[in-house]
């Protein structure tokens, strides 16, 4: 199997375990229960990809194929994320203030995002192997609904009223 290939999976694993790192520390230091659930949730989820590349990865040096894996990756590939901020309670949501660390750590979280989406992109396009991307392109939809989880979480944090607007349909005003 291309040394190549195994390169690029060991690279995901080191960028992945940034990734998970650092929601982790985030999530430590978030006052808000929005921003903590949804930067716990990214982080676990980051672990679920690092399971599937490692996992990838040592079967490739073990002279696996690409195609022994099809079937993983297409399952795994229908799985999607939760919105964890949905699920808060009323009084939660009574409580909601918008912490400029919070913000600050989701805008970071959104260029880790946005760098680990790229890096797939550029690995699926440069591949001729047809699994593989397959592979990179349903890391790449993670790493995007990741996005669209960061950038909610962001409309929520900074412009509540908006998010209510956009999710609820409409303001009722007391």
């Amino acid at each position: 199997m291309p040394k190549r290939d195994v390169r690029i999976l060991e690279s995901a694993v080191k960028m992945e375990l940034d990734g998970r790192k650092f929601y982790l520390q985030a999530a430590k230091t978030a006052k808000n229960a929005i921003a903590k659930k949804l930067l716990v949730s990214l982080a676990d989820q980051e672990l679920t990809h690092i399971e599937r590349i490692k996992e990838i990865s040592e079967g490739l040096k073990n002279e696996q194929d690409w195609g022994d894996f099809e079937s993983v990756i297409n399952r795994q590939a229908k799985k999607k994320l939760a919105l964890v901020f949905r699920k808060l309670t009323a009084s939660e949501m009574k409580k909601l203030k918008a912490d400029p660390s919070n913000i600050k750590a989701i805008d970071i979280a959104m260029k880790k995002e946005t760098k680990s989406y790229d890096y797939y992109d550029k690995q699926s396009k440069e591949t001729g192997i047809r699994i593989a991307k397959v592979f990179y392109n349903s890391l790449k939809k993670e790493e995007e609904h990741h996005y669209e989880l960061l950038e909610e979480a962001l409309t929520l944090l900074s412009d509540s009223v908006s998010w209510f607007v956009k999710t609820e349909g409409r303001v009722m005003e007391g």
